[in-house]
Order: structure tokens, then C-alpha cells, then sequence
């Protein structure tokens, strides 16, 4: 079992990685659509507002075939989950926000909520996390 001190590392380590995570996925969701799929693992479990989807390709596939978004995150929360025995863990991450569909500066934001499942890629250099599950859901 963790020592307090190693549990206040692994949020820290968890923290650092969802921001990253953050910064840059969704800033792809916006510019860089063809990316996205380098984000999830080939198995990935996707819901996406009911829709079920596996893997990078369909939810790089639903993307595309959407009007363009931006997506403004206004908070988001991450969580280690167990290691895994090598000295890695997952990440549980949650995040909230807004997005636009379309290009005209007064289309409507709605409101949406995700959650994440992240997993260590131990074949990049260095470890990048993958999406292993995904829950999207627009708020009302």
C-alpha cells in the first residue's frame, strides 16, 4: 500500500499528465482533427453522447464528419488509479466545459461533460497516455 508521501506523488505525477493531456487534445479536437487517433488505444471504449465507438479511427471518423468545434475546458480533475505493479498507473481524468459547432462567432455553447480512463504507453520514449475509455455527454 502507498505511502501518504507516494500517494501525494502519484497526484502530482497524475495532475501534470491530465494537464498536458488537456492542453493538447483538445487543441487538436480543433486544428488537428486527422490527430486524434493517436490518442486512443486500438480498443478503446468510447461513448460518446450514447453513441458507442472502439478505437481512435471511429471517434477520428465521428469528428470529421462534424461541423468544426471548439472545445474551451473550464475545469477538469485528475485522479491516479492503482498502480500496476511497474511502477506505472492510470489516470481517471474528468473535465467540463463548453463547446461551439461551427465557425460563426455567435453560434451556441453548449455545456459538456467527459471522463477518462488513461493508461502509460510504455512503448513511447517518453510515456505518453493512452484513452482507454471515454464517457462524453453534453450537458443541458
Amino acid at each position: 500500500m502507498p505511502s501518504g508521501m507516494e500517494d501525494d506523488i502519484l497526484v502530482q505525477l497524475s495532475y501534470s499528465a491530465a494537464k498536458a493531456f488537456v492542453s493538447t487534445y483538445y487543441a487538436d479536437l480543433h486544428n488537428a482533427r486527422e490527430k486524434l487517433s493517436s490518442y486512443y488505444s486500438p480498443t478503446a471504449s468510447i461513448s460518446w453522447n450514447g453513441n458507442q465507438l472502439t478505437g481512435g479511427a471511429d471517434v477520428q471518423k465521428l469528428h470529421t464528419q462534424m461541423l468544426p468545434a471548439t472545445y474551451e475546458v473550464q475545469c477538469f480533475d485528475a485522479q491516479p488509479l492503482l498502480p500496476n505493479g511497474r511502477g506505472q498507473c492510470s489516470i481517471m481524468l474528468a473535465t467540463n466545459g463548453y463547446v461551439k459547432f461551427g465557425e460563426e462567432k455567435d453560434a451556441a455553447l453548449r455545456g459538456f461533460s467527459e471522463t477518462l480512463v488513461l493508461e502509460p504507453d510504455t512503448s513511447t520514449t517518453p510515456i505518453q497516455f493512452l484513452v482507454t475509455q471515454q464517457s462524453f455527454r453534453f450537458v443541458f
